[in-house]
C-alpha cells in the first residue's frame, strides 16, 4: 500500500577521504513508489544507495529501511533489500539457472523451495529459455535481467538499483525498464538511479542530486517545466526565417536546413508560430526539455541562488 514509508534519511552525511560526498540529505519514500534518483556524476548517486544497501555506514544522521536503521541491525535490512549495481555480481562461468540457485541457498532457501522460487523468476522475466545457458555468453540486455531476478530471490520489498540500464541498446532498456515498472506497480519500492530521459519521465518521482545535496523533489513533469524545450522548423528559408523569428522576440537558432525556436511550452507554442510565420515550413517537431536539460537548468538556478537548499516541486 502506498504511502508508507519505506526508505528514510534523517539529515544524512557521508565523508569520504575528508570531503563531504553527502551533506544533510533528508528523504522519504513511500511504499510502491518508483523513484529516479537523478544528478551529475559525482552527485553521490552511487554513495546513497551505497548507504541504503548498508555497504557504508553515514558519518552523520540516520538511514531507516523499512523501518530498520541500517546502522543498528544491517543484516536485517540486507534480508529486506535487492540489490542491482552498476558491476555484475553474476558468476559468469555458471549457468542463469546455477548462479540463481546459488543466491536462493544463500538466502536460506534449499532443495524444492529453491528449485520453485528459480523457476518462477525465470518464467516472470522471460529468462526459461536461457536457464542452462553461460552467464558470460548472454547479451548485455539478457545479463542485466538476471541481474534483476538475483535481486528479486528473497522477495525484497525494496529494490535499489544503480544505473541497471547503462549501455544497454533502446531495445533491451525498454524491456529493462517495462520489468521494473511491473515490479513497482506490484508493490515493490524501487530507487533507481539513471541518467535516463525517458525513465526519470516514468517514474512516480524524480529526485535531484547535485554536489552531494538534495537540490530538488518531485513529479517529472513538474521538474521539468521551466526548462525551455524547443520548436525545429525544417525549411527551405532558413536566413529569412531566423531573422523574422529574431525579429518579432523570438529565442531562435539556426543550424542546417533547421531554425529552432526555444520556449519553455513549445508543445503550446507551435500552433500560433505556425499561424504566424510568413515563410513555408515543411516539417515542424516539437523537442521537449530532455534530462540533461532539466539538470542543468535547476544547477544553474541553484548557482544563480533562484532556488533554495531543497525545493518539493508539487505535481
Amino acid at each position: 500500500m502506498r504511502g508508507r514509508c519505506s526508505i528514510e534519511l534523517q539529515h544524512v552525511g557521508f565523508m569520504r577521504d575528508g570531503r563531504d560526498v553527502l551533506r544533510d540529505v533528508s528523504l522519504t519514500i513511500g511504499r510502491g513508489e518508483l523513484t529516479a534518483l537523478v544528478g551529475l556524476n559525482g552527485a553521490g548517486k552511487t554513495t546513497l544507495i551505497s548507504l541504503l544497501s548498508t555497504l557504508a555506514v553515514p558519518s552523520r544522521g540516520r538511514v531507516v529501511v523499512n523501518g530498520i536503521d541500517t546502522a543498528r541491525d544491517a543484516a536485517k535490512v540486507r534480508a529486506s533489500i535487492g540489490v542491482v549495481f552498476q558491476e555484475s555480481a553474476l558468476e559468469p562461468r555458471l549457468s542463469t539457472h546455477e548462479n540463481l540457485s546459488f543466491i536462493a541457498r544463500c538466502q536460506g532457501l534449499n532443495g524444492r523451495a529453491a528449485g520453485l522460487r528459480v523457476d518462477a523468476l525465470l518464467e516472470a522475466l522471460g529468462l526459461d529459455a536461457l536457464a542452462q545457458t553461460r552467464v558470460g555468453s548472454l547479451s548485455g540486455g539478457q545479463r542485466r535481467r538476471v541481474e534483476l531476478a538475483r535481486a528479486l530471490v528473497a522477495k525484497p520489498p525494496v529494490l535499489l538499483l544503480d544505473e541497471p540500464t547503462l549501455g544497454l541498446d533502446a531495445a533491451a532498456r525498454q524491456a529493462f525498464w517495462s520489468e521494473i515498472k511491473t515490479l513497482a506497480g506490484a508493490g515493490h519500492t524501487v530507487l533507481c538511479s539513471t541518467h535516463d530521459t525517458d525513465e526519470a519521465r516514468d517514474a512516480d518521482s524524480v529526485v535531484i542530486l547535485d554536489q552531494g545535496e538534495l537540490l530538488a523533489r518531485g513529479p517529472w513533469q513538474a521538474l521539468s517545466a521551466s526548462t525551455p524545450g524547443s520548436v525545429r522548423l525544417h525549411t527551405r528559408y532558413i536566413d529569412e526565417t531566423h531573422r523574422w523569428l529574431l525579429e518579432h522576440g523570438y529565442r531562435a537558432q539556426a543550424c542546417g536546413d533547421v531554425v529552432s525556436v526555444i520556449g519553455t511550452d513549445p508543445q503550446a507554442m507551435l500552433p500560433a508560430l505556425l499561424q504566424r510565420i510568413p515563410y513555408a515550413v515543411q516539417v515542424a517537431q516539437v523537442a521537449m526539455p530532455d534530462l540533461r536539460a532539466t539538470l542543468a537548468n535547476w544547477i544553474d538556478s541553484r548557482r544563480k541562488g533562484a532556488v533554495g537548499k531543497t525545493e518539493r516541486v508539487a505535481a
